[in-house]
């Protein structure tokens, strides 16, 4: 059992993280609210994923640390050190942004909020019995088990009052897959800032894959008739193309803490934050899908217990070390 000093750093690991889940429900807000304004959920992501790209690139090319993460991450993909597919988190990223844009003009940030953390802590489960998050592979206990069902039942319970209200299936679904995608993600960059000792450089490659991705997507839109309906033009407008920059504080701190806490409590930690942040941006800034109600509060309350049995000491918490490959 481990000591409460040892604890301290899980502790404030969860801290940063709960940060990070509070800024990742800014950046749903933003651009749940942009991509109406520019014509299309896919011209928001891109806008998004270029401003942080942008932010962590700058940061790059000023940091001689970095550089160096960059130019020892070029070379342990030409060894084959690392494998290359580790780089496509930005893939995971960026149907994120698309899942905002496309989904919270409908059900508010909290719904979302809702359904994109059901998969980030099933895909958390998942992710953390295999190799590829940095701290190792940890066992699949009963507590960590009853913990994440306990936070799926929190949020079944607090997300059945909108199926009343008409809320889509695919609107439901998108953001699902998307949170259990980020499980991948975030294991990608935790091995990435390992391998480089530069969260910037997990985080740059994260905005760049993801900017090349939707390049390419919003050409094909494009291609297809949709056309760009322009920036926003309102002075009480700017903020929205913030996103981008709330999406830089949410991958460095994860890609910051993964290694200490796993995908699984990091997944957890982040969806707390997450969901609080929401249920305070749709109490204080409604949208018109957006609803807040004790059911709502009593399943982000359970939420939180759902955690506290989650990180509960226990010895089959330990990771594994992971072989190296």
């Amino acid at each position: 059992m481990k000591s409460p000093a040892a604890l301290l750093p899980v502790l404030f690991a969860g801290l940063v993280t709960i940060a990070a889940g509070g800024a990742m429900s800014l950046q749903g807000r933003a651009n749940g609210l942009l991509g109406p304004v520019l014509g299309h959920s896919v011209f928001a992501a891109l806008i998004s994923f270029l401003i942080g790209l942008l932010l962590v690139g700058t940061t790059l090319l000023c940091s001689s640390r970095s550089r160096s993460g960059a130019r020892a991450l070029i070379r342990l993909i030409r060894t084959q050190a690392m494998p290359w597919w580790m780089l496509l988190g930005g893939l995971s990223g960026g149907l994120v942004v698309i899942a905002q844009a496309s989904t919270v003009p409908i059900m508010g940030v909290a719904m979302f909020t809702m359904a994109f953390v059901s998969g980030q802590v099933t895909g958390g489960l998942a992710v953390d019995s295999t190799r590829l998050p940095p701290g190792g592979r940890q066992r699949l206990t009963f507590l960590r088990v009853f913990g994440v069902l306990v936070v799926i039942a929190a949020l079944v319970y607090g997300a059945s009052e909108r199926f009343t209200l008409g809320v889509p299936l695919w609107a439901l679904l998108l953001p699902f897959v998307s949170g259990a995608l980020t499980s991948v993600q975030q294991a990608f960059n935790g091995r990435i800032k390992a391998a480089t000792n530069s969260v910037i450089v997990a985080t740059t490659v994260n905005f760049a894959v993801g900017s090349l991705a939707l390049l390419v997507a919003a050409g094909i839109i494009m291609a297809s008739g949709v056309t760009w309906a322009g920036f926003p033009t309102e002075p009480t407008q700017w903020w929205m193309l913030l996103g981008g920059a709330f999406g830089v504080i949410f991958i460095g701190l994860t890609a910051l803490t993964v290694a200490k806490l796993g995908v699984l409590l990091l997944s957890l930690f982040s969806l707390f934050g997450n969901l609080l942040g929401a249920l305070l941006l749709d109490l204080l800034l409604p949208m018109p899908g957006s609803l807040v109600s004790p059911t709502t509060v009593i399943s982000a309350a359970l939420v939180l217990a759902g955690i506290a049995i989650t990180i509960m000491p226990s010895s089959g918490n330990r990771p594994r070390p992971s072989p190296r490959t």
